[in-house]
């Protein structure tokens, strides 16, 4: 505790002289031109940072072998708790959903639920999920529902939206899957 008392003693001193030293150094047009020289150079590190994401996504999941899967709710006041998905018969990925992203799939948003690598072919997908309505009293049993089918993974990135959906209040949970394929 000691070593961060000094600190905190060495780190106030220097932020109460750096007023005067700034003061000494420079006029106001020389602060104003520092200021925006360090806010562009701000902007181009994060420019290289996008540029270095966006890379090593390339790297990682290159387009010839990316699938990426979407979770998407389409039943008014159904809070999903949790989507289980599984393809080829690999480990399944098991997301959980808090209120609030829960809140965000009712309004028509999509969760990026599993991003993989797999060869061009066909490809079996399992999804199941549970949830509640919210307004469902505490302890009521969740609304299962569950999915299996096959989708064709071509050289192309392949883009999977599983849409949760229910027809009426009270009627059963189904699940659809969409394939988004870009135009080529």
């Amino acid at each position: 505790m000691a070593f961060r008392s000094s600190n905190r003693a060495l780190w106030c001193a220097l932020f109460a002289c750096l007023p005067l030293a700034c003061g000494a150094a420079a006029n106001d047009d020389e602060m104003l031109s520092i200021d925006q020289e360090l806010q562009a150079l701000k902007a181009e590190v994060l420019d290289v940072n996008q540029g270095a994401l966006r890379t090593e996504a390339a790297f990682q999941f290159p387009d010839e072998t990316r699938v990426s899967i979407y979770v998407g709710v389409q039943a008014p006041g159904l809070l999903v708790e949790d989507v289980v998905i599984t393809v080829d018969d690999k480990a399944p990925t098991v997301r959980k959903f808090d209120v609030i992203e829960s809140i965000a799939l009712q309004r028509r948003g999509l969760y990026r639920a599993l991003r993989l690598n797999t060869a061009p072919g066909s490809h079996r997908i399992r999804v199941e999920f549970s949830g509640r309505y919210a307004d469902a009293k505490p302890g009521a049993p969740a609304m299962r529902s569950r999915y299996e089918g096959v989708f064709e993974k071509t050289v192309q990135p392949s883009d999977l939206e599983v849409l949760i959906n229910i027809a009426a209040y009270g009627k059963p949970a189904t699940i659809r899957l969409r394939d988004w394929r870009p135009n080529s």
